[in-house]
Order: structure tokens, then C-alpha cells, then sequence
């Protein structure tokens, strides 16, 4: 398929943009972005930045008359979810979301379901072409300070206005930490995460948790990794008494190095691990703190 020109649809946090701009540059090297802000520059090295400064249901027609010149559309997070399906319709456009990996040499986009159970390829037949792509699942390709792009507005009418934004500070951000230790059904107790608390804060690592352990009320539900929780991307994540869920198991999909630590041989968790210890949890990450405050004197 032979796609002449991209356009890249976002916010303007950089992590997204970044992820998108690397994924577009495997298609074509003419490349331009629309993007919700209110930023007067855009760092981002591509051709040209159009910003929107509104809501990106108010915007609608306004994307659909400018898109309509680009063979490849990419997007994700709020923006894509907002606009995507209805971007598509508008375009009368090949609409694929959830896009999780893609074979660029045979432009096949693939999506998993059912809690990772099942992988589903797509090969388009034509364009133009409506990607949603999956967060965090792409490189991020680098922008340099001299890559900045003063802003071109665009107006768009209100139709939805804007009553209320309120900010939530977010005092945990798994998706960031690089040493994660998690806990699941197994650690029995709010006490037990007392000790897992204790080994992350050893290691300069953060806690994180199973949904079981959540829904039991032991921790709350911002350290909660897997599908309605965090995607994690850590370097290194200790998973003591985790079974091993299909929903939990996609939420360390990206982790580098799985340690797991359970009593049962057949948890679904050792099938992901590098390292499968058989042992129980607790004696075991007492060993380990024990260990740590020797090593530290």
C-alpha cells in the first residue's frame, strides 16, 4: 500500500506525540499533526503543526476537511477515542483501533483480545486509513529543542462547552516507575502490603497490586496494574503471591525482567517470569529485606 502522506492526530503530551511521530515516520517522511492545545509551539520534528484550542468533539468538521487530504491518519488516547470512529465515518474511511503492534513491511496492524488470549491481524485494502493506536506500546522517536514548530490555529465552532475541568493529581504513576513490587490474593492482608511497601521503598522501587488485592480493600485501586488498571513498563517487577490473571498478565506485557514468587508450581504468572520461585511470599521477602539492610549496612 502505497501511503504518500500522514497525519498525526493528539494532545499535546509529548509521550503520545512522540509514539505517534515514530510510528508515522515507518510509513512516509511527509508528515503533519493537528493537535488539541493551547501551546503557541509544538516540539515535534515533522512538516507542519496545526493546533485547536477546544474540545475535540467541537472539531469534527474542521479534522474531517483537512484529513481528507492524507492517505494515513494516526491517533490515540482521549483524542483518538473521541474522534477516530467518527473521523472514519466522515472520510468514509478504513478504521482500525486498539492497534498494539504493526507489521510495516507487510502493512498488517494487529490488535489482542480477550484479555491477550487472542491476537487479530488486519490488512487493509485501501485507503484513506483511520489507525487508533494503543498507548505505550511503540517507541518514542526523539525530538530535539530545535524541533520546535510554531502553531498554525485553526477555528472550530462550539456546539459542547466546556462547564467544568478539574485536575486530579496523580500520586502514583506505575506506568512510569522502572522497579515495581507487586502483591496480589496471596498477600492476605493491608499488613502484608506494609512489608511490600517496605522492600519498594528498599529498592527505590513502588508498589503495585493485583485487582484481587484491590477488590479485598488491602490497597487502593491507583497502585492497581492490568487492563482497568496501569500498564506497566518496568525494568524489573517482583510479583509475590500473583496468580496470574489474564488481565494482570497485559499489564506487565512490557516489563523487561518478571520475578515471581508463589506457592503454587502451576500459577499462570511463572509461564510469563524469568525467574519462578516456589516458595511463600512472606519468608521470602523478609529474606530479601533482611539481605538489603546487610548489604546497606
Amino acid at each position: 500500500m502505497n501511503v504518500r502522506n500522514v497525519l498525526i492526530i493528539s494532545d499535546d503530551n509529548q509521550d503520545r506525540l512522540s509514539e505517534l511521530n515514530f510510528v508515522a515516520k515507518k510509513f512516509s517522511s511527509n508528515i503533519d499533526a493537528i493537535i488539541f492545545t493551547n501551546k503557541n509551539e509544538i516540539n515535534i520534528d515533522l512538516n507542519r503543526v496545526y493546533g485547536i484550542n477546544n474540545l475535540p468533539v467541537n472539531s469534527i468538521d474542521a479534522l474531517n476537511s483537512m484529513a481528507a487530504k492524507y492517505d494515513l491518519i494516526l491517533t490515540n488516547g482521549f483524542a483518538g477515542a473521541c474522534v477516530g470512529g467518527i473521523l472514519a465515518y466522515k472520510l468514509k474511511a478504513c478504521c482500525i483501533f486498539g492497534v498494539n503492534a504493526i507489521r510495516y513491511n507487510d502493512f498488517i496492524f494487529l490488535h489482542s483480545a480477550y484479555g491477550d488470549k487472542t491476537v487479530i491481524e488486519y490488512k487493509p485494502l485501501c485507503l484513506p486509513l483511520v489507525i487508533v493506536l494503543k498507548e505505550k506500546y511503540f517507541e518514542q522517536s526523539p525530538c530535539e529543542d530545535q524541533n520546535k514548530h510554531v502553531v498554525e490555529w485553526i477555528d472550530v465552532d462550539n456546539k459542547v462547552n466546556l462547564i467544568k475541568e478539574e485536575v486530579v493529581e496523580k500520586k502514583v504513576e506505575l506506568d512510569k516507575a522502572k522497579f515495581v513490587v507487586g502483591g496480589g490474593r496471596g498477600i492476605g492482608s493491608k499488613e502484608g502490603f506494609e512489608i511490600l511497601r517496605q522492600l519498594a521503598n528498599k529498592l527505590g522501587g513502588i508498589v503495585g497490586s493485583s485487582r484481587a488485592a484491590v477488590d479485598n480493600g488491602w490497597i487502593s485501586h491507583q497502585y492497581q496494574i492490568g487492563q482497568s488498571g496501569a500498564m506497566l513498563s518496568a525494568n524489573l517487577y517482583f510479583a509475590f503471591g500473583i496468580s496470574g490473571a489474564t488481565q494482570h498478565l497485559s499489564g506487565i506485557k512490557n516489563v523487561k525482567c518478571v520475578v515471581a514468587i508463589n506457592t503454587d508450581e502451576e500459577a499462570p504468572i511463572f509461564k510469563r517470569a524469568r525467574y519462578n520461585i516456589v516458595a511463600d511470599w512472606k519468608s521470602f521477602a523478609m529474606a530479601l529485606l533482611n539481605q538489603l539492610e546487610v548489604a546497606n549496612g
